[in-house]
């Protein structure tokens, strides 16, 4: 008996926290707008697979201090990861090598 209810909460818990981490989105894309107003930056990146244009905020200091210093400019290619509901990045790397 205490196995069958370990293993029905286990699947349940299983269940709920799927969708948590399929929140994540990750794309490759091409930086064709920086819009910077006040303190809220928003980045237009056209997708690498799909040419869809979609717009972004960058609210982590890391990503804001590399578009003040312009190591992210317009036409860099990017390798992202980005919360698919809030659209708000939250790694960004440059996919060119050395």
């Amino acid at each position: 008996m205490k196995r069958l209810f370990s293993l029905v909460v286990t699947v349940m818990v299983t269940m709920f926290a799927t969708p948590v981490f399929a929140a994540e989105m990750k794309m490759i894309g091409t930086i064709t707008a920086i819009k910077t107003v006040g303190t809220a930056t928003e980045m237009t990146l056209k997708d690498r697979k799909t040419d869809a244009l979609i717009v972004l905020q960058v609210r982590d200091n890391a990503t804001m201090e590399k578009i003040k210093d312009r190591k992210v400019r317009v036409g860099d290619e990017l390798r992202i990861r980005y919360d698919g509901d809030s659209k708000v990045i939250k790694t960004v790397q440059k996919s060119a090598g050395c």
